[in-house]
């Protein structure tokens, strides 16, 4: 039995006729409370640093609304009933802060609650265009006022530190008005609330205590600062809230530690347009107080519409350079640029920081940044905003001392990296499915080089790459050794979970052998380029003629199980061993398996998670033969249950590379509807970054064929049937390459300079003017 025709067994289908498909929107078109959980995530707003969910501005009915900003953690002892030397003691989750999105409407009198009022006309959008969430609705009072409202918000592109507001509303008759205009404490006012008790260890922890506490309240007018800190962590947050109404109004301060508020009064007559608006400002770090009251002000000053502009332009620039169109079926399109706009959410204001697993959509899986960035999300910025993919690299090296003092404590020289964390030290307190993982150093090695392979920056390979090349590779040299003479790697654990502390694992071997041939050559680049800056760097960090010449002998010695008889890459050296999963026995609701199987259960099958080997064929074709490449997905792909929202992109890809269109077409969909149809049952938690770039992997480097060589990018399109045509563009070496494929035809131009391209083996001279070139 093949787990490649499996249903998702917690698909959730948003009806049309509630729902309609929208190129460039998601859109709502009717009040579906039951919805809710899905959407808070599905319609919330990012900019890379500040993250609000897609609640009401009522603040009810609700499931897990709030805001988060990237990097912002509240820390944990690690509670180990039997601990051992080198487990991590501390624990970081990121935290829910302040949240200014609830503003209460009272009307004559009458609080405005959506289960109970009278409504027509609802109407909730996310614009996909500009980053705007729209929420329109009519409402009548139990005194016969007609009142339509609209509530509009966004959180700045343009800016990392801003969200806001806008509630218009017009009514048919004189109405006196009160809005309630809240700056929720929810990380401690719900935290005694949890309605879910369900076990999942993708979400994240419940402290149970007092998180923020607050150290200074100030309240002006219609101007609020406040300050908090973290009980354990000492982060520091402030945040200041400004508001302008065009109308007179009276306002009522009310001091409040986990809810300050204002009230504010006025009067609206028939036909008039009463707007409020509302922008809030969080700074973290020294006096974040005084500076979110400083910011806030600025942003003030500056306006509600100025910021849309600014923020409006942000969004078109992205969309001018990320954007894909599909000539195929609306639902397709829709679902890419949702997953497009998730990727510039969790990005676009990042500067120098990583991007956590769910982005700043939700709360699972604490907050924590890993290997996904590197590998699923990297390449998408290095081909469209680099600067971003430049950012990532340059907060992984502010990781490195960490990584440097994590290594020692296992015993090891050089860098290891954390499998998980916020702040550079390691978080995961299971050790076999977490600083087992050794491969995220060679992740960082992959993404460097894939970085400079794309941009030509090689003045980052100088200053930050080389040195975090030379410890990363330290640590393979360190970790293998010799048995015979070949290389081996032992005690490790793949990027497949469902297997662990395995000896030889292909996919950490392989990534391991490129960390080390890397290091080894970009050392030597740097020697031949700049013999100063290397010379300098080697006196410092210690490094011989005889240690790069050991990376390279272990590089070519490394060993890489195969399994003859069946003429596969093995994952592992015992994975044969292993007996076969009873797939017959274990009913489809029983997934995904880590949900309801002890891992030590598990690991006694021969059953994945996501496929190693196959990941290792899409990140080193190099290393595989054509033959070898087809055997090895025939193999693994019958027995990868897809548990890990990772896997699906991988197996697309190479589904598609291997001229397997169905399988490819079957794991796109199941990539790009990862979160719209909740395909694993969390989209509550919040979005699937890896998964939503995993979506576009699968595009340009499945459908569209891409691959590059030491002759630059190369193109060998693999069209799905049902698709007509296929448009993008990427930016590469500081040159813009125009894609626009059919099915008989792949026309390519640049901006301007010349680029050397190949499409299906012919070399073509790609400038300003379209050249075509035939595929038949």
């Amino acid at each position: 039995m093949s787990f490649n025709g499996r249903p998702a067994t917690r698909a959730t289908v948003l009806p049309h006729d509630v729902y309609p498909v929208d190129p460039w929107a998601i859109v709502e078109s009717g009040f579906h409370p039951d919805s809710l959980p899905l959407l808070e995530t599905v319609l919330a707003l990012g900019n890379g640093m500040l993250g609000v969910r897609g609640g009401f501005h009522t603040g009810s009915p609700s499931h897990q609304p709030g805001v988060l900003i990237n990097g912002f953690y509240e820390s944990w002892p690690i509670v180990y009933p039997e601990e051992a030397y080198g487990f991590p003691p501390t624990g970081q989750t990121i935290v829910y802060v302040p949240d200014p999105t609830v503003i209460g409407l009272t009307i004559d009198g009458e609080p405005i609650a959506f289960h109970h009022a009278q409504l027509t006309g609802w109407w909730r959008r996310l614009n996909l265009r500009r980053g705007l969430l729209s929420h329109r609705y009519q409402l009548t009072t139990s005194s016969g006022a007609d009142v339509r409202v609209r509530v509009t918000r966004m959180v700045t592109i343009s800016r990392p530190d801003v969200v806001a507001t806008r509630v218009s509303l017009v009514a048919a008759s004189d109405i006196s008005v009160k809005f309630d205009s809240y700056l929720i404490n929810r990380q401690d006012t719900d935290y005694l609330h949890v309605e879910d008790v369900s076990f999942d260890p993708r979400r994240a922890k419940d402290f149970g205590r007092r998180v923020l506490e607050q150290t200074s309240l100030e309240i002006d007018d219609l101007r609020l600062v406040t300050g908090y800190r973290t009980a354990v962590s000492d982060m520091r947050l402030g945040v200041g809230v400004r508001h302008a109404i065009n109308s007179e109004y009276e306002v009522e301060p009310v001091f409040d530690e986990d809810r300050p508020h204002l009230r504010i009064f006025t009067e609206v007559e028939s036909g008039q347009r009463l707007e409020l608006d509302k922008i809030t400002s969080y700074k973290t770090g020294e006096l974040a107080a005084e500076r979110a009251g400083e910011s806030v002000d600025g942003a003030a000053d500056v306006g509600l519409v100025r910021l849309l502009q600014d923020h409006t332009r942000a969004w078109s620039q992205f969309w001018n350079v990320a954007d894909i169109e599909i000539d195929a079926d609306p639902e397709t399109q829709q679902a890419l640029r949702w997953a497009l706009f998730q990727l510039h959410q969790a990005s676009a204001q990042v500067a120098e920081a990583g991007i956590p697993a769910k982005g700043v959509t939700g709360q699972a899986y604490e907050g924590h940044i890993f290997w996904d960035t590197e590998i699923f999300v990297l390449p998408f910025l290095a081909f469209t905003r680099p600067a971003a993919a430049a950012g990532i690299l340059r907060h992984r090296y502010s990781m490195l001392d960490k990584a440097r003092e994590r290594a020692a404590v296992l015993s090891e020289k050089g860098a290891l990296y954390p499998w998980r964390t916020i702040d550079g030290a390691e978080a995961s307190a299971y050790f076999m499915a977490g600083t087992a993982q050794y491969h995220i150093n060679a992740a960082i090695a992959y993404a460097i080089r894939q970085y400079v392979n794309i941009t030509g920056d090689d003045a980052l390979l100088w200053d930050i790459g080389v040195e975090m090349l030379v410890e990363t590779a330290r640590l393979w040299a360190s970790l293998g050794f010799y048995k015979g003479e070949q290389f081996h790697i032992v005690g490790v654990t793949g990027p497949d979970e469902y297997t662990a502390l395995v000896d030889d694992n292909a996919y950490t071997n392989l990534m391991a052998k490129l960390n080390l041939s890397y290091a080894a050559e970009s050392a030597d680049r740097m020697s031949d380029e700049h013999p100063q800056r290397w010379e300098d760097l080697a006196r410092r960090l210690g490094v011989t003629e005889d240690e790069l010449a050991t990376w390279r002998k272990c590089a070519g010695d490394m060993y890489v199980p195969f399994d003859a008889e069946l003429g596969i890459t093995l994952q592992d050296d015992d994975f044969m061993g292993k007996k076969p999963f009873p797939v017959e026995e274990v009913p489809v609701e029983n997934y995904p398996l880590l949900l309801h199987y002890h891992p030590l259960v598990i690991y006694r099958y021969r059953i994945l998670k996501q496929a190693d080997v196959v990941m290792a064929m899409l990140l080193l074709p190099d290393e595989f033969s054509d033959e070898l490449r087809k055997a090895n997905f025939d193999f693994y792909d019958p027995i990868t249950t897809g548990d890990s929202s990772l896997s699906g992109c991988v197996q697309a890809i190479v589904a598609a590379q291997t001229g397997r269109e169905d399988l490819a077409m079957r794991y796109f969909r199941r990539a790009l509807w990862m979160d719209l149809g909740d395909l694993q049952g969390n989209t509550t938690d919040g979005v699937h970054i890896a998964s939503a770039g995993g979506a576009w992997m699968t595009i340009v480097y499945g459908f569209a064929g891409l691959a590059m060589n030491g002759n630059g990018l190369s193109f060998n399109p693999r069209l799905p049937t049902d698709w007509q045509g296929l448009r993008f563009q990427l930016r590469y070496r500081g040159t813009i390459l125009y894609v626009d494929l059919d099915r008989r035809r792949m026309r390519l131009r640049t901006d301007g300079r010349r680029l050397d391209v190949t499409v299906r083996g012919r070399e073509v001279e790609v400038f300003d003017e379209a050249v075509e070139v035939e595929l038949d």
